[in-house]
């Protein structure tokens, strides 16, 4: 990587790529020189303000001309724009866009000699949580390695899997809104139905952060006591077909991301 050069880059700047950000360079001692898109002008800012390694290029082509690792956070909608940039065959791509697999992602970003995919997860800012990355490239490995940890994944499919796996954050914060709405509606005030459902889930996730290994069955198993309200809640939540739901929503999402659209074609191919 050519010393002129930043180390990184990023082509979209949501809440996922503010995260990785932080995590590089929140009490680093020697963080990275990274340079952002000016798409979401206000994120961008705040992360330049806030870190002095960082900094807000004029444009997706001035990312894409600085860096010498790209990260792609864009939504999927906006894909297509890779196409639209000039790259060059030194550099490393790696995208944690759905809905783009790795033989589409390689033609937009061609002529680029390593492109990688990867699953970030918002607790990368705070440097506690592993990153699934496939195929395993090295310098993709050492970027997200600081962050937590990586999980190197050989397998196209195992990927897609988890890929689909871990993006359930919305269905998760839906299931607490339903049970702050419960409290609500029995009097509690909003706001203190919000501590008290965020305080309790936050104590969990805790707990988990400590297990390399969750076993999630014998989990249940605890919290559900016989007799008790969670062993009740849990029975009639299966008896309505809750969790088989879930099961299926999973099965046509993963159906989806996984060849079920049309996919991006980069401009001027056929």
């Amino acid at each position: 990587m050519d010393s002129d050069r930043a180390q990184y880059g990023f082509i979209g700047v949501g809440a996922l790529a503010a995260a990785i950000v932080t995590g590089l360079c929140d009490g680093v001692a020697d963080p990275p020189t990274i340079v952002l898109s000016p798409r979401n002008a206000t994120t961008a800012a705040e992360l330049a303000g806030r870190f002095g390694s960082v900094s807000v290029a004029a444009d997706n082509q001035a990312v894409v001309d600085a860096a010498g690792l790209v990260f792609v956070t864009l939504r999927q909608a906006h894909a297509d724009l890779l196409g639209e940039l000039t790259w060059r065959p030194e550099q490393v791509v790696v995208s944690a866009t759905a809905g783009v697999p790795l033989a589409q992602l390689t033609d937009l970003v061609a002529p680029v000699g390593q492109v990688a995919r990867a699953v970030p997860m918002p607790a990368v800012a705070t440097r506690s949580s592993r990153t699934p990355v496939h195929p395993p490239l090295a310098p993709v490995l050492r970027a997200f390695e600081p962050l937590g940890g990586t999980m190197p994944i050989d397998d196209g499919d195992e990927f897609e899997a988890i890929f689909t796996a871990m993006g359930t954050v919305a269905p998760f914060f839906e299931y607490l809104r339903l049970l702050s709405d419960f409290l609500v509606g029995h009097g509690l005030g909003s706001e203190d139905a919000s501590q008290i459902v965020g305080g309790t889930f936050t104590g969990l996730l805790q707990r988990l952060a400590t297990d390399e290994s969750p076993d999630f069955a014998e989990l249940v198993k605890e919290y559900a006591p016989p007799g008790g309200g969670n062993e009740q809640l849990t029975d009639l939540m299966r008896e309505a077909g809750v969790f088989g739901g879930m099961a299926r929503s999973l099965d046509e999402v993963h159906r989806r991301l996984t060849g079920g659209q049309e996919a991006l074609r980069r401009p001027g191919r056929g």
